[in-house]
């Protein structure tokens, strides 16, 4: 009887160590930002005018990385004068001005780096960076092998590889 409620223990244990492994499996990879809701409103224009090209890669070592890039803009221009001849009755140069006018784009990428990891039985991930002191935790929505939905707050991110 010993032996039997041992191998149904160790049973339960190992299935549930492969459910963990094939959540994992799932879970590691590049994503991409798909669609983005704020409050229950599709906000992904904005999202994506904020925080360009995002991608989250999460790593079988517990790692994950966060990149995007910022486009800022700066409005420029130039005076261009160019001298068209002299006026001898005057004596003074004949002179057209003209104002170039353009936007300076900077490009600024960012990343961010931490530890990711599974809290509350796989259904929460927590993502920390090791340049903050505090966590981001997202309840894990939906995944499947090409699509991740995570909630934090009033915020969703659906994500795709």
């Amino acid at each position: 009887m010993k032996k039997t409620i041992f191998a149904a223990a160790v049973l339960v244990v190992l299935a549930i160590a492969c459910n963990k492994t094939a959540f994992i499996k799932k879970l590691t990879g590049v994503w991409k930002l798909n669609r983005y809701l704020y409050d229950g409103k599709d906000q992904t224009l904005y999202f994506d005018t904020t925080f360009r090209f995002y991608q989250l890669t999460i790593d079988n070592d517990n790692r994950f990385t966060e990149t995007w890039k910022v486009y800022t803009f700066y409005p420029d221009s130039l005076i261009k004068v160019d001298t068209l001849g002299y006026d001898t009755i005057n004596s003074q140069y004949i002179l057209d001005y003209d104002t170039l006018r353009w936007l300076d784009t900077v490009i600024t990428p960012f990343m961010t780096k931490g530890e990711w990891q599974l809290i509350n039985s796989e259904e929460d991930l927590q993502l920390r960076d090791d340049s903050a002191t505090t966590a981001r935790i997202y309840r894990i929505l939906d995944l499947t092998p090409k699509a991740l939905k995570l909630r934090k707050g009033n915020e969703e991110l659906y994500l795709g590889k």
